[in-house]
């Protein structure tokens, strides 16, 4: 039975125009941020941290809801389904976004708490705070990493096609243009099992 339904934040719930091309160069590494800023020493991490904080905070204050994210919120809301943010960003630019847009989890991860996606380490994580099982839970999200986190949790996972789809290969359980149809599709996931 669903229990649970974890979301990703930029280009998933909101429309976030975060440049991750632009972070890179003025970080001077083409490869994935978060994993390039492992590898570095202590000043270089700061440094890291003060381009990658600017341009977040930037795009949090600037990012609009994606269609239908309200009414999937309200939806599970409503039938006691609790909900969960895993994001790669900072737990200040979340925040921001939360607050900015009147949203609420029953948990929120951030790269402070974790390892980050596409570690499957947030959602068993979140599945233990929740005290629930991986398989009770869905991800959802709009890149292949969100897809990997959850697969590797033994999630099911939803991918919602966005700016990048086209650059990656995934497997997801279920595939949807938009928040909406993932709305249609939960409800009958919801339906099906009883919720």
């Amino acid at each position: 039975m669903l229990k649970c339904v974890i979301f990703d934040l930029d280009n998933t719930l909101v429309d976030s125009d975060l440049d991750f091309a632009a972070i890179k160069a003025e970080i001077g590494s083409d490869e994935p941020i978060l994993e390039y800023r492992a590898t570095r020493n202590e000043k270089e991490q700061r440094r890291i941290d003060e381009i990658l904080s600017r341009h977040e905070e930037r795009a949090a204050e600037s990012c609009s809801l994606c269609a239908g994210a309200e009414e999937l919120l309200a939806l599970l809301s409503k039938k006691g389904v609790r909900t969960a943010l895993v994001t790669r960003n900072s737990r200040i630019s979340a925040e921001t976004v939360m607050r900015r847009h009147s949203m609420q989890f029953d948990c929120v991860l951030t790269r402070e708490d974790s390892a980050p996606k596409p570690s499957p380490e947030p959602i068993l994580l979140i599945c233990r705070k929740l005290g629930i099982a991986p398989e009770e839970a869905l991800m959802v999200g709009d890149f292949l990493y969100d897809i990997q986190c959850g697969q590797a949790a033994g999630a099911r996972t939803m991918l919602v096609n966005g700016p990048h789809r086209a650059k990656f290969t995934a497997e997801p359980d279920y595939e949807v243009g938009d928040l909406r149809e993932a709305r249609e599709i939960i409800a009958k996931i919801l339906r099906t099992e009883g919720s």
